[in-house]
Formats: C-alpha cells, structure tokens, sequence
C-alpha cells in the first residue's frame, strides 16, 4: 500500500534543461514560463488509478469511452469492504481519499452503498479520538467527509441509516440514532476540539462546511444532536460577544506604546472577524434545517426555543 500512494502521488517537476518527451505521454507547453509555473510530468500511475473501472462494469461500455489505453479493472465492492476494516491506518485513510478525490467512478460507487456506515464509522470514530491525531490526519478525513457530502443522496442517505448502537461513544449512551445525527455530533466535538486545542481556522471551515451541505437534508435529527448545535451557536455567539467586549475595552484606553496598542487592536479585530464568518454558517445550517426541512426535524426548533 505505501510503493502504491508512493507511485500514484510523486510528481517529477519539468526543468529548463531538460528533454520533453515527444511520445505524447508528458504533457507541456513549450510557450509556458517555468518560473511562473512549475510544470509536472503527468503521473501513469495516478492516471490508471483514476481511470480504474469496477470489474462489475460492462465491457462493452468501456470500448464505447474514449479511453486511451488499457483501463484497470478491480472490484469495488471488495475494495470497499477492504477500506472499511483497514480505515484506523493512516495509509488506508489516504488511498481512500485518492480513490474518492480522484475515480469518479469509484466516488459514485461509493455514494451509491446502501451500508455506507462501514466506511464512514471508522472516519467518524477517528475524528472522535481526534486528540490522538495529527491536524494533518483530521483534515484527511475532513476533507473525504466533504467530498461526499456535496452529493444530495449521500445527504438523505446518511439521515436514514439507523445504528442500533455506537459503542465507542463514551459521553452518552447512543441507541437507535441515525448516522447523520452521530455525524452531526462528531463534528460538532472536533469543532469544540479544534477551539481549545489546535485553533485551525480552516479546519472549523471544512466541519462547518460539511455541516452546511447536510443541513438542507437533515431528517429527524436526535434531540441530542439538535442540543449540540445550538450549542455551538451559544458557544460562538458568547465567545464573539467576549471579543467585541475586549475590542472596545481597547479602543477606550489610551496606551503609552500606540504601536502595541495597534497589534492587540489588529489581533482582535481578525479573531472576531473569524467568528463573525463562524457565527454566520453557523446561522445558515440552522434556516437551512428551518428553512426545507422544518417538518422532519422538531427536535431542533425544540433545542431553539
């Protein structure tokens, strides 16, 4: 597994000096201007792996593509059930992601399983021991869960899929909830995680980001789920309320050294600009459950009022 992630991910870049293949399998511009932009020799490995088809696939159908070349065949099915019991190594993890980010074949088998729970509860038990983890292994699994997440019938999908139990959650005992209430408590705990801990705007960005994508779909979210994100709202808004607080406080005093002054002035004013963008997606995932899916979720206009 590491020789293949080796082989699909290694990028020889293109110098001045050097010969471009003429046998059409590097790709370049002999106009280009290397200093503005590196070129890259195109990857035969990473091609096959994102031109793999399912063994399942109709023959005839790939002659019919315009696909150069011979085309690698596997089965999906067993390279989903692979991923799904080897997903707790970090190797696995990032196969997946190349799979899923690259084979828009492979991506659409995947939104298509009607068990998508063998994947996405070892993504979600991971991201719950997110304090075990590297920042760079989280955004890994972020990103995979917002890949899918842009798909309508992942969303739906996700609602109506209900676990009898998840037994490595240790905060509350979880019995009949869907995957998309425990995805939405996830979440939710790494962006409090992420708060206390790490601070990496751009991983709040891709948890609120995936939040917002599932907000439309939300169906009969658990009134545990519900409480955590307006929770979350309470915890922002009063952590911005803190921040305006201070700012003010700032601009009232007149400090000896100005130049200081203006720094803890220019460091507040980005941190409450970053929660104002929080507080607002935040606000938008909540009308978006409002909004067009008001019915099926009474749990959450519970939680607000």
């Amino acid at each position: 597994l590491l020789v293949l992630l080796i082989l699909i991910h290694y990028r020889k870049c293109i110098s001045m000096n050097e010969s471009i293949p003429t046998d059409g399998v590097y790709m370049s511009d002999s106009n280009s201007n290397v200093k503005d932009a590196p070129a890259f020799h195109e990857n035969p490995y990473c091609k096959a792996l994102n031109n793999a088809k399912d063994i399942q696939f109709d023959h005839a159908d790939v002659e019919g593509n315009a696909q150069t070349g011979p085309v690698v065949r596997l089965s999906f099915a067993s390279l989903f059930d692979a991923l799904g019991t080897c997903l707790k190594d970090e190797s696995s993890v990032l196969l997946l992601y190349s799979l899923v980010h690259g084979n828009c074949d492979f991506q659409e088998y995947v939104l298509v399983r009607t068990d998508l729970d063998t994947l996405l509860m070892p993504i979600l038990e991971m991201l719950y021991n997110a304090s075990r983890k590297t920042s760079n292994q989280i955004y890994m699994l972020l990103i995979i869960l917002l890949i899918l997440s842009q798909d309508s019938t992942f969303n739906a999908s996700v609602h109506k899929l209900v676990l009898p139990s998840v037994p490595w959650y240790q905060e509350r005992l979880m019995h009949q909830t869907s995957l998309g209430s425990l995805m939405v408590v996830v979440l939710i705990r790494t962006i409090k995680y992420n708060l206390s801990k790490l601070r990496d705007v751009y991983l709040h960005t891709n948890c609120l980001a995936i939040l917002a994508n599932m907000g439309p779909h939300a169906h009969r979210l658990s009134a545990y789920a519900s409480q955590r994100l307006v929770s979350l709202f309470d915890m922002l808004s009063r952590k911005y309320a803190k921040l305006a607080e201070l700012k003010n406080d700032k601009a009232l005093k007149v400090m000896s050294d100005q130049m200081e002054a203006d720094i803890i002035s220019d460091d507040t004013s980005t941190e409450l600009h970053i929660y104002t963008d929080f507080l607002r997606i935040v606000l938008e995932i909540i009308n978006a459950i409002l909004t067009y899916a008001l019915p099926r979720n009474p749990e959450v206009v519970y939680a607000i009022l």
